[in-house]
């Protein structure tokens, strides 16, 4: 198995779990009462509330691989900052 490869299985694992963790946090904003759910209109501006929980939801997630606080913190901004012009 290519490092490529090993690398891409690495992803998918967390990526695959980040799902779970993800499908719980919408479970959550939706129940928290911090977003107006009852007054939501789906015929006006439908996809707002959707959106916010999304970009809150991924934006959490994201900070789990951040290496916040870690000697790894600055060269993962770094290449992270660099690969987002590539894909």
């Amino acid at each position: 198995m290519s490092n490529a490869q090993k690398i891409e299985a690495h992803v998918n694992e967390m990526l695959a779990e980040s799902i779970q963790h993800m499908s719980q946090k919408v479970k959550k904003a939706i129940s928290c009462g911090a977003l107006d759910i009852e007054n939501w209109d789906e015929k006006d501006a439908p996809m707002i509330i959707p959106k916010i929980i999304i970009q809150a939801v991924l934006q959490s997630e994201a900070e789990q691989y951040s290496a916040k606080g870690t000697s790894f913190e600055r060269k993962i901004n770094k290449e992270v900052k660099n690969l987002r012009y590539f894909i």
